[in-house]
């Protein structure tokens, strides 16, 4: 899986295994069905985990923008309520969507990144 996420150099080293023997590894991925089988778990594991760990920073990030937006409005003008009535809406869905996911509470040390 490093290897097709980082590149078979970055995977070589990380491992310290050599070039031939990461060759050697996908060869037997076509013969091994218990390494194949294998494989394709941690495949879809990791594509799941790094599907999960973008949505949360990219939901974090939106989060955060509408707070900012939210805050800065002053007055209550037609626009600024159905602004902030938006802004609500939207949070909402975040957290539904969220919850359907099954990503649950996002601890967030305040980096950008989720944690």
């Amino acid at each position: 899986m490093d290897a097709a996420l980082q590149g078979d150099a970055t995977a070589c080293a990380k491992h310290e295994i050599t070039a031939r023997t990461l060759q050697r590894y996908r060869a037997a991925l076509e013969t091994d069905e218990e390494l194949s089988a294998f494989y394709a778990q941690l495949s879809r594991t990791v594509t799941t985990q790094n599907w999960a760990n973008e949505l949360n920073v990219t939901l974090t990030t939106a989060i955060r923008k509408q707070g900012d937006l939210i805050r800065g409005i002053t007055t209550s003008s037609a626009d600024n309520i159905s602004a902030v009535t938006g802004a609500i809406k939207a949070l909402s869905e975040i957290a539904i969507t969220r919850d359907v996911l099954g990503a649950g509470e996002v601890n967030d040390a305040g980096d950008g990144d989720a944690d």
